[in-house]
């Protein structure tokens, strides 16, 4: 008799997950997770004020299956907005969890339980679902994805000296027992500009959106160009609208002063293209342009270089890991492109991973999910009367750890890097051309 592994997985993850009845309704997240009734948990008394309380609440208040008696568990509260009002958060949420279960079941760690938990996508839900996952006996907190969550949830976490792992990208909500788990835009513009400057490029110049992301964006390249020996020779801001990005993208190509020196050129008798002539003095005070936008975005901004005359054979345009997206292999303008993005052939293991368990494709927040759950089995230690710790020292070893994302190492403030590849735009795919270092440079002594 033939067995399907996803049937087999799918039974493994269901005994697994039973721990998901408890939740802020007493219902478990939405969507196709239907867990079973929860055994009777005694309710805690109250908590101490948190400023004189650095424990987990008593054994007796945590959540204990039947089958788990006497066993020494790992206790994994994953927040997150399963019933957020964006559908958008939602997908991300369900997919998400199926990550950290297939994170549970690949570890082998019979240790590990996951206890899902519903923030609602706000601070009021975030500081619930944490409240109720530290007297469920949760060692360590997983999420939640948005900065207000975490900030709320780290105040429930910090008074018991409970690690949290979050996906938010707001490095003001890290640190002090939080860590960004995300993707960092420093962490991707230090890794373009080197490679870029690396291979002769030295000016360049931003074209960015009026947002906290693009601010960020244009403060890590000042920084990056800068120590790189290089300079940022032009910034242009462009506001939410799409329509309202043809001006900075005229004046980042310079366009005036480009008629300019074709008037002069052709008062001075020149004839044909005045880029086949040498006597055509115009160059423009860059050779890359960074791009930090995604999806229809980046297609709409995109193009109007070229239109303005910025050629991208000469000028090389450069972008962020949004710009790994299938649906921009058919932009002809950011063909040649590079950009950075995460080790490949890790995250295509985890990648046909979740495709067979699943039979669908990850959201793209998933990967993180998968990596966080993994790092709480590896972190946590039991001493000789079998109480979890979790191990601060271990989480921020500088060696880091190897996952769906990569290479990636904690830092004592809370803040995530990742070793990443830079790949270059193709025609129909995305080409690695400098692979992701497999270690990270250590203090020499």
């Amino acid at each position: 008799m033939v067995i399907d592994p996803r049937a087999i997985l799918s039974l493994c993850l269901t005994s697994l997950l039973l721990v998901s009845c408890v939740t802020d309704d007493g219902q478990g997240p939405p969507g196709p997770y239907v867990p079973a009734q929860p055994p009777v948990v005694t309710q805690p008394e109250p908590d101490p004020e948190p400023t004189t309380d650095t424990s987990k609440p008593s054994q007796g208040t945590e959540l204990v299956l039947p089958h788990t008696q006497g066993r020494t568990l790992v206790r994994i509260a994953l927040l997150l907005p399963f019933s957020a009002k964006s559908t958008a958060l939602q997908d991300q949420a369900r997919s998400m969890l199926a990550a950290a279960e297939l994170a549970v079941f690949e570890s082998g760690d019979l240790r590990l339980v996951l206890i899902p938990k519903d923030t609602g996508g706000t601070s009021a839900g975030a500081d619930h679902a944490a409240r109720t996952a530290i007297e469920d006996g949760a060692d360590i907190l997983v999420g939640p994805l948005l900065a207000r969550s975490v900030s709320a949830a780290a105040k429930q976490a910090r008074p018991h000296n409970i690690p949290l792992i979050s996906f938010s990208t707001d490095q003001k909500v890290a640190g002090n027992g939080v860590y960004l788990m995300s993707f960092q835009p420093e962490n991707e513009i230090s890794r373009i500009i080197d490679f870029a400057s690396k291979n002769g490029h030295f000016n360049f110049a931003l074209l960015r959106g009026q947002t906290a992301y693009g601010r960020r964006v244009e403060k890590a390249m000042l920084r990056q160009a800068l120590a790189n020996g290089g300079s940022i020779t032009d910034i242009e801001i462009f506001p939410r609208e799409t329509n309202k990005m043809r001006g900075p993208a005229s004046r980042i190509a310079h366009t005036v002063e480009r008629e300019e020196a074709l008037d002069a050129w052709q008062l001075a008798g020149g004839i044909g293209d005045p880029a086949l002539d040498p006597e055509f003095a115009f160059e423009l005070p860059y050779t890359a342009v960074l791009l930090p936008e995604s999806g229809i975005r980046l297609q709409s901004l995109a193009p109007l270089l070229p239109y303005f005359d910025v050629d991208p054979r000469k000028t090389k345009f450069l972008g962020t890991s949004l710009w790994h997206d299938e649906s921009l292999y058919r932009e002809p303008a950011l063909l040649g492109g590079w950009f950075p993005g995460p080790d490949p052939q890790s995250m295509e293991a985890f990648l046909g991973s979740y495709q067979r368990a699943y039979s669908q494709k990850p959201e793209r927040l998933a990967p993180l999910a998968y990596d966080a759950i993994r790092i709480a089995g590896i972190i946590s230690e039991a001493d000789d009367d079998g109480q979890i710790h979790i191990r601060r020292d271990w989480l921020e070893d500088e060696n880091g750890f190897t996952g769906a994302t990569g290479l990636f190492r904690f830092s004592k403030n809370g803040l995530v890097e990742h070793q990443l590849a830079v790949f270059e735009m193709r025609r129909g795919r995305f080409e690695v051309i400098d692979p992701a270092p497999t270690a990270f440079d250590l203090p020499s002594f």
